[in-house]
């Protein structure tokens, strides 16, 4: 039977310098006249949430040592491992451990001869490192010596990279920074886009206090040209920073992206970015960004292997917020840069606009609940109307039941008055009275597996007509239609216990004048298209699908549908496809997308199709092979842009060890 001691050690500390109680499980404990505890026999000391264990420790009181005779197992919050024999002083932080292995951090598996700690700093000889289990041994770093400092840096000497038992990478001296933030060289980035055959970019980060840094990072191209990123950041207390970023370019002249463009080449390009949020004044916040390129094709050069190739526009404000339990208040200066239009002429800023919100609140005490919105804007076109613009909406809302019937009446008064629109003196003003009351009720069925809701609704909506062509244009969102529609709703609910889930919205609408709107569009027809929407997901089949079906024209002038279907437990296909028959055009797109998960391997692509037009908009294919302690991906895109007739195409391979990503991509037109 062993026996339990119980020690309060007055100067014997595990692992820590100061006083903690450690409880000693053994077969039996020695104290001898020196002071010197020897614990025998399945030993296992225990410390809050560590554990030492071995056939015999020995604790020197007086000179404050821990010495391990024998193989021992030791776990701590950290580290995992065992050792043939070591010894620890608690008094002068130092100590010694002979043939370690274990694990770091439950992912890092370490091993080594000879491991020795001074103060913050561990020396260490034939020591090896990896994310995988050594038993695994795709790939490990070994090095003959070397030492760790702590949030300073790792010195090794001799180190060789070696993947599955063979060399890849040896150097004679390897350094690396222990702490998050160290001034140095970053990862480089060496590939190809769809201008240039080779690309070098080597980022330089550099630590200037203890809250901001920069990263500057040369980017050479070898047919664009030469240029500097320079990123500044700044954290001055929580939820208070500055983000600044300048790109600057040499570029080459007479490149071929410039052909066929309604611009003359630029040579000096460059991009402003800079991103802020303080608060100078009591409860009040500032939000600022800036975003500006030097010319509107700079997406497309700069950024042709993203989708960022595509940004149509950019935006850059000043927007000052505060608000109480009341009211909202937001003042903005926005400034918009259209990358689509041939030059920012016509493009409208809001140079400012000041919005006033008061928040919901119920009217005395009536079941009536009112809010209020005004914005007061300032629009200002280089090339067409500006001028000022006040818009008011007040809200008023009422939800009652009658038995098990809910009907919510909503009444939006909104009054739009226009001053200086055309240089003088000018007044126009619009008023309107939306008007909107909806009626439901809800039947509920409950069934052992599953529930059934069905929620039948009707609506009636109206918007006054009023003359609004000889308005200055603000936006197209300034141009409310009339409305007088009559809509009919269904909804059937299937809420299944199993998390299965069903949903089938069946509507008809009609409308009282010889016409209706659907956005901008004007359908001259009294009755509106028939809507029929379902949402499903049981067993893995998905399906989300919204059609409209004209009853005029007698064919489906509307429909966005998506389907998944497992085909098995590895394989998943989904296909969606969407059709659109508007009277400024048609339009019809057809994705398919198939992804594989077996063990650990992993393919997903997809083929973006646009059947009007008889072309194949985008093909995406991704290959990855997991290994758990790193992964191999490989990935293919090819991105068609029809407008310009470019097609941009990336192969690439990625080795992720160590969560660093090492991207090799290979670009052609």
């Amino acid at each position: 039977m062993r026996f339990i001691f119980l020690f309060l050690l007055t100067f014997f500390v595990f692992t820590y310098g100061e006083v903690n109680n450690v409880l000693i499980e053994s077969d039996s404990v020695e104290r001898d006249k020196d002071d010197v505890i020897t614990a025998k026999g399945n030993v296992v000391i225990t410390y809050f949430d560590k554990v030492l264990k071995s056939d015999t420790v020995i604790y020197d009181a007086k000179n404050k040592k821990i010495t391990l005779p024998e193989k021992f197992y030791i776990k701590t919050k950290t580290f995992e491992g065992t050792g043939s024999k070591g010894w620890f002083n608690t008094e002068s932080d130092e100590g010694e451990i002979f043939d370690y292995e274990g694990v770091v951090d439950g992912k890092y598996s370490v091993r080594g001869k000879y491991l020795k700690k001074v103060k913050d700093t561990y020396y260490f000889n034939d020591g090896e490192f990896s994310a995988c289990p050594f038993t695994q041994y795709d790939w490990n770093i070994k090095a003959s010596s070397g030492n760790l400092k702590e949030n300073d840096r790792l010195k090794a000497y001799n180190m060789t990279f070696r993947f599955c038992k063979i060399p890849i990478f040896y150097t004679p001296f390897f350094s690396y920074p222990t702490v998050d933030r160290k001034t140095g060289l970053l990862q480089p980035i060496v590939g190809q886009d769809t201008y240039n055959t080779f690309i070098y970019k080597q980022p330089v980060f550099w630590v200037i206090n203890d809250s901001s840094d920069m990263t500057l990072t040369t980017d050479y191209r070898n047919k664009q040209g030469f240029g500097l990123s320079t990123e500044y950041r700044k954290l001055f207390e929580k939820g208070v920073y500055l983000n600044a970023q300048i790109d600057a370019f040499k570029e080459k002249s007479n490149g071929s992206w410039w052909q066929n463009r309604d611009k003359t080449p630029v040579t000096n390009r460059w991009r402003l970015r800079l991103e802020s949020n303080y608060s100078p004044f009591n409860k009040w916040q500032i939000f600022t960004k800036i975003d500006i390129p030097s010319d509107k094709y700079f997406f497309e050069d700069f950024y042709n292997f993203s989708f960022l190739k595509y940004t149509a526009f950019t935006q850059s404000y000043i927007v000052g917020r505060t608000q109480t339990k009341d009211y909202l208040l937001e003042t903005n200066i926005n400034y918009f840069y259209d990358l689509t239009a041939p030059n920012n002429k016509q493009t409208l800023q809001r140079l400012p606009e000041v919005r006033f919100y008061w928040k919901e609140k119920q009217l005395l005490n009536l079941p009536i609940f009112y809010d209020f919105l005004s914005e007061s804007t300032y629009f200002y076109r280089q090339e067409g109307t500006s001028g000022l613009r006040f818009d008011n909406t007040l809200r008023l809302s009422n939800y009652t039941y009658f038995g098990k019937i809910l009907n919510n009446f909503q009444i939006s008064p909104k009054f739009t008055l226009y001053l200086n629109t055309k240089d003088t003196n000018t007044l126009d003003t619009r008023f309107l009275i939306p008007f909107k009351n909806t009626t439901q009720t809800t039947f509920i069925k409950n069934y052992s597996s599953f529930s059934h809701l069905i929620i039948p609704q009707i609506s009636f909506e109206y918007i006054s007509k009023v003359n609004q062509s000889n308005l200055p244009y603000y936006d197209k969102a300034d141009r409310i239609n009339e409305k007088e529609d009559v809509d009919f709703t269904l909804y059937n609910i299937l809420n299944f216990k199993n998390d299965y889930f069903l949903r089938w919205e069946l509507s008809q609408g009609y409308s009282l004048l010889d016409y209706y709107y659907i956005g901008d569009t004007k359908y001259n027809n009294r009755t509106k298209s028939l809507k029929n929407s379902i949402f499903m997901n049981i067993k893995g089949y998905s399906l989300d699908s919204v059609l409209y079906y004209d009853w005029d024209k007698k064919n489906i002038a509307r429909t966005v549908s998506t389907a998944s279907i497992p085909i098995n437990k590895y394989i998943n296909y989904s296909v969606s496809y969407i059709e659109d028959k508007g009277d400024s055009g048609q339009n019809r797109q057809l994705s398919n997308s198939l992804s594989i998960n077996y063990l650990n391997y992993a393919f997903s692509g997809y083929i973006l199709t646009n059947l009007q037009q008889n072309y194949t908009q985008r093909k995406f294919f991704t290959f990855n092979w997991n290994r758990g302690c790193w992964s191999l991906s490989l990935g293919y895109l090819d991105d068609y842009n029809i407008t310009t007739q470019k097609h941009y195409k990336t192969i690439y391979v990625m080795i992720n060890i160590l969560d660093i990503h090492y991207k090799f991509p290979f670009v052609r037109n």
